[in-house]
């Protein structure tokens, strides 16, 4: 299977910062009976357990001319440190190549390497790029009552407005040539997808419009990380939508590299997922 896909002249990549260790699915869905996964368990589990990683994407043009933009920069350095920048630099990119960071939103596993530290000194780990954020997740995260009680926040969000690097987003904007943000609120207030489109060709990078690929076809489970669980439905249905009646490419960071770029097909509020 694959872990990078062409959409027309962008490559898209998927680089695994850190694989955790396998958790209780009824953790995760409290909502979903446990008879309800009986279908999804020879693809959507393993030994019954919901499996996840941490991922981010990197585009950057075939031919390696233009901008190269990475979405999202996972759990970052810690007791157990992620491999992201080891992954960048086996791709051939140095943190000083990255032109635009875009957070498809601001939990821990998606900002960890945003900021790195020199004793108690932050910097941008990515220096000459604008990092994108939707402006709901900001404010909302941001906040005195949120910041306070999120160490993620104070770490790798918060000091990038310091920084000069900060750039929040306002609905859809260009990242790049072909690449775009996307509202697709309700797993946080602020959730955006990245839309990448090349030669008639279209892919969508999900954030985390979904955890399982169960959740392609049960669009109605939601996990206990959704903010509003129907707002999340609703940007699921919708972005599912566009992808299969569009043909899109789909890059969903928390399912199985290998197995996590992938095309859907069917309507309304039941999709089939295929790894490509």
């Amino acid at each position: 299977m694959a872990t990078s896909a062409t959409i027309g002249n962008l490559q898209v990549t998927a680089l695994v910062d850190l694989t955790p260790p396998p958790r209780d699915v009824s953790a995760i869905y409290p909502d979903v009976p446990a008879d309800d996964w009986g279908p999804y368990q020879d693809f959507a589990l393993e030994n019954g357990m919901w499996q996840t990683q941490f991922c981010a994407f990197l585009i950057k043009a075939v031919n390696g001319d233009g901008p190269i933009v990475l979405v999202d920069t996972a759990m970052g350095p810690g007791e157990e440190p992620g491999k992201l920048l080891e992954e960048l630099a086996a791709s051939g990119v140095d943190p000083d190549d990255i032109s635009a960071v875009v957070t498809t939103h601001p939990h821990g596993d998606h900002v960890g390497w945003n900021v790195s530290y020199d004793g108690d000194s932050p910097r941008a780990t990515f220096p000459n790029a604008r990092y994108m954020l939707a402006r709901a997740d900001w404010d909302y995260w941001t906040s005195d009552e949120i910041a306070a009680n999120v160490p993620a926040i104070g770490k790798s969000v918060q000091p990038l407005a310091g920084l000069g690097v900060l750039h929040l987003v306002d609905g859809e904007e260009e990242v790049a040539p072909g690449v775009k943000t996307l509202p697709a609120n309700g797993h946080t207030p602020g959730h955006q997808v990245v839309v990448v489109e090349s030669n008639g060709e279209t892919g969508v990078i999900v954030g985390d419009l979904f955890h399982n690929v169960a959740q392609v076809t049960e669009t109605e489970w939601c996990p206990m990380f959704d903010w509003n669980q129907d707002m999340a439905r609703a940007s699921r249905r919708d972005i599912l939508g566009r992808a299969a009646s569009g043909g899109w490419t789909v890059f969903a960071g928390h399912l199985k590299i290998g197995a996590n770029i992938g095309k859907v097909s069917g309507s309304g509020d039941r999709f089939t997922w295929q790894s490509v």
